[in-house]
């Protein structure tokens, strides 16, 4: 088995340390602490606790964008189970880091460099979740207005629903998640 690097091990310990505290609770002493390791040898990889949010940041934004990305490849529309499977694995991104999606306000007005990028990615998804909505929606008169409210709710449900799930059940949020998905989904999905 190969041996992780050091620079990839302070972002796992980072990263778990983030979530379970909170990333403003953790400072680079912490993690080095934590690490058993000095912090001069935290600061020779990272020059601090922001490259660190920046580095899980882009870690996250690209596994992001590539979901987004291949949903957007699909040339038909996606049916209701597709659609819960996307959700569900957006969900368990988004509960890997979810110092972020919990606190995406905090943590963009903290991280300047990430405010953009995390907007964009954020917009991306919800006009994503609308137009998987808007195709199982059913004939409604307001179905724009429809799609628009439960794309919100959804992607709410997703930045903040894995967390407190996880923190109910030790055997993992998929089941949940999905099922409170599905509920939210049911208004427009034909018997």
């Amino acid at each position: 088995m190969a041996k992780l690097k050091t620079r990839d091990l302070i972002l796992d310990v980072a990263l778990e340390l983030f979530n379970t505290r909170g990333e403003i609770n953790v400072n680079s002493v912490d993690l080095a602490m934590e690490m058993n390791i000095s912090p001069g040898n935290l600061y020779y990889h990272y020059k601090g606790k922001e490259e660190v949010v920046e580095e899980l940041y882009a870690r996250f934004h690209a596994s992001l964008v590539v979901l987004m990305d291949e949903v957007a490849s699909f040339d038909e529309e996606l049916d209701l189970q597709a659609m819960l499977v996307y959700l569900r694995v957006v969900a368990k991104l988004f509960d890997k880091y979810s110092f972020i999606g919990q606190n995406a306000l905090s943590i963009s007005s903290r991280y300047t460099s990430i405010r953009r990028p995390l907007s964009k990615a954020l917009n991306r998804l919800q006009g994503q979740i609308r137009r998987c909505v808007q195709s199982l929606a059913i004939d409604m008169d307001n179905k724009e207005d429809l799609a628009e409210i439960m794309s919100n709710n959804l992607l709410n449900t997703l930045l903040n629903l894995p967390g407190s799930i996880s923190l109910m059940h030790e055997n993992g949020p998929e089941a949940d998640i999905e099922s409170h998905m599905r509920m939210q989904l049911l208004p427009l999905v034909q018997d």
